[in-house]
């Protein structure tokens, strides 16, 4: 489907949400996820507040996860500062800062399955961290499996509505009598949800247009090659859209993967895109260049080079112990990350993500402030702002008169 054909559809949704709401998100979902018999009422789930499943090695490995999520993103809470001000001159000026009132977190269906656990705990986590107080969670009917069902209960999430795509992303930002509007959307998704969500950008807050998932390797012959060439494939398994890179610091570890790939995995090779570097200098400049949502750096040597150049990634995994799939899963930081090059002006989703800043202005004394009422008063003048100036020149008479 051509893109301008994805905008009309879109917006057509959109438009249908914000006009008939329920209605409408039970029309495009028996459309798009063939669910015939989908009503209003199954829209939204009703979360078990005692849940269990008999998979306990899953249950052990979510919980790690969890854990691990949790203590990554408590950490980034510690190295913000909540509020801070100081006083110059008789003005105090500072910012406090607050997390967003709601959020809904939008958890797309998947490629090979319908269990993406590991988005709901990169999402919710950081959120809850925070501190928003409402968290929902949209998700297309068939992801409401048992494993998303006891996640949802180790995260405490009460809210969750079986509904994905466009229609999810419209409820969400404008609202329908089941699903409640939210101040921000959060959540990985396929070209229709990029594209609901950013033609609902300014009506709701979100997060970042992330496009398909993308990696750049950076190795040498010191790796295992099976190790490389599964990383590049990691990636480029998301989505036929997905992009790996790999960046090869001698030519032996090129051909031996070009030859793996083209004899076991060919369905891949169009994704896949080899460039062989003379210095590491070169091999940073491709990086930064790049901008790549994954850097896995797998070498022995040199990776602090790599942690101190590196100025364009959406997060960097450093050794040949490391690797960009312990990110979507199980390490700590979320997995929601800036890709088609936009590392090189953004950042993933973390606890920032969900608090926003009030700037703050006290002004303890007119008399020894004057001289701003004087200087504000001027500048409104060259704008030819008539009231700016108005205002400015009567504060600073009052001023004057207390002297």
């Amino acid at each position: 489907m051509k893109m301008n054909e994805v905008i009309t559809t879109t917006q057509k949704i959109i438009t249908d949400v914000k006009k008939y709401g329920d209605v409408a998100v039970v029309k495009y979902t028996r459309k798009f996820d063939n669910i015939k018999n989908f009503t209003i009422k199954d829209i939204k789930i009703k979360v078990p507040s005692n849940y269990n499943i008999a998979d306990k090695k899953f249950i052990s490995c979510i919980q790690l996860a969890i854990k691990n999520v949790y203590k990554f993103h408590l950490q980034e809470l510690k190295n913000i500062k909540t509020s801070w001000s100081f006083e110059h001159k008789g003005i105090t000026i500072g910012q406090k800062l607050i997390p967003l009132d709601s959020v809904g977190v939008y958890i797309p269906g998947g490629r090979y399955g319908f269990n993406y656990i590991s988005t709901l705990i990169m999402s919710v986590i950081p959120a809850k961290v925070a501190g928003v107080k409402k968290i929902v969670v949209t998700t297309p009917p068939r992801n409401v499996t048992k494993y998303f069902l006891f996640t949802s209960f180790l995260l405490g999430i009460k809210e969750i509505y079986a509904v994905g795509g466009v229609q999810a992303i419209a409820a969400l930002a404008l609202g329908t009598k089941t699903i409640p509007k939210v101040d921000m959307i959060v959540g990985p998704g396929n070209i229709w949800v990029t594209e609901a969500k950013r033609q609902l950008a300014g009506v709701v807050g979100i997060d970042l247009l992330a496009g398909p998932s993308e990696v750049a390797v950076v190795a040498d012959s010191s790796v295992p090659l099976d190790e490389i060439l599964y990383e590049l494939l990691a990636q480029a398994e998301h989505d036929k859209h997905a992009q790996s890179y790999l960046i090869g610091l001698d030519n032996k570890v090129i051909k031996s993967i070009k030859s793996k790939l083209y004899k076991e995995y060919k369905e891949f090779v169009p994704q896949i895109k080899f460039i062989q570097v003379k210095t590491l200098k070169e091999a940073v400049k491709i990086v930064n260049d790049i901008a790549p949502e994954h850097l896995t750096v797998l070498v022995d040597k040199f990776t602090d080079y790599f942690l101190n150049n590196t100025t364009n990634a959406g997060a960097i995994f450093l050794g040949k112990n490391s690797s960009s799939v312990l990110g979507d899963y199980i390490v700590g930081p979320s997995h929601i990350l800036p890709t088609n090059r936009t590392a090189k002006f953004s950042s993933g989703v973390s606890v920032v993500t969900f608090i926003k800043k009030i700037s703050i202005i006290k002004i303890k004394s007119s008399t020894v402030n004057s001289n701003l009422f004087v200087a504000g008063s001027k500048l409104a003048e060259i704008e030819g702002m008539k009231f700016h100036k108005m205002l400015l020149d009567e504060k600073a008479k009052r001023s004057c008169k207390k002297n």
